[in-house]
């Protein structure tokens, strides 16, 4: 223990010794004491953040009550995103259906509805027939002739009050004759 003892006294001395000395020791107590006390500050000013901001999460009924609203508001969008589907599945099943009229731009309207009901994928018949794209164009070349030729036909016979008048006797004399073949004979 003695020899402990004397070498523990010559390690002093000998770090006494040597360079370089300290004169102010003081200041640097001070700037440890200082920088130790600030990081304390930091960690105690970020507990008190967090302990502040999500001190609702000790309280239970707090939770609960959000952990419902949450699945609530889960439940509701599950519900909506449903109805939405059922809607589109609604549309996906309605049939396409052109009306009948001499309206100008008719034949754009047909060749929008054939591009739709050519991209939906489905099929003419259960047959599988298939247009080609110059297939549809003749239709449609087709149409605007007819209606080309309708119009005339139409201003033909507004123009002429006797053939007018002709067309509808024999318009009359048609429905009469059909009239006849439907009623049964006594």
């Amino acid at each position: 223990m003695k020899q402990e003892n004397e070498n523990y006294n010559k390690v002093l001395n000998l770090l006494r010794k040597s360079e370089p000395v300290l004169n102010s020791t003081e200041d640097i107590e001070r700037e440890v004491i200082k920088r130790v006390i600030q990081s304390n500050r930091m960690q105690v000013f970020f507990s008190e953040l967090v302990d502040f901001l999500f001190r609702w999460v000790y309280i239970g009924w707090v939770r609960k009550s959000l952990i419902t609203v949450s699945i609530a508001l889960v439940l509701v969008f599950v519900y909506q995103q449903g109805i939405i589907l059922r809607r589109i599945d609604m549309l996906s099943h309605q049939t396409i259906t052109i009306e009948k009229g001499n309206l100008p731009g008719q034949a754009d309207e047909i060749e929008k509805l054939l591009m739709v009901y050519k991209n939906s994928g489905k099929r003419f018949s259960s047959k599988t027939v298939t247009f080609s794209e110059d297939q549809i164009k003749e239709l449609l070349e087709s149409v605007n002739e007819l209606q080309i030729k309708y119009k005339d036909l139409e201003n033909l016979i507004d123009g002429d009050p006797e053939l007018k008048k002709l067309i509808e006797i024999k318009l009359i004399e048609k429905k009469l004759i059909d009239n006849n073949h439907k009623k049964t004979n006594l």
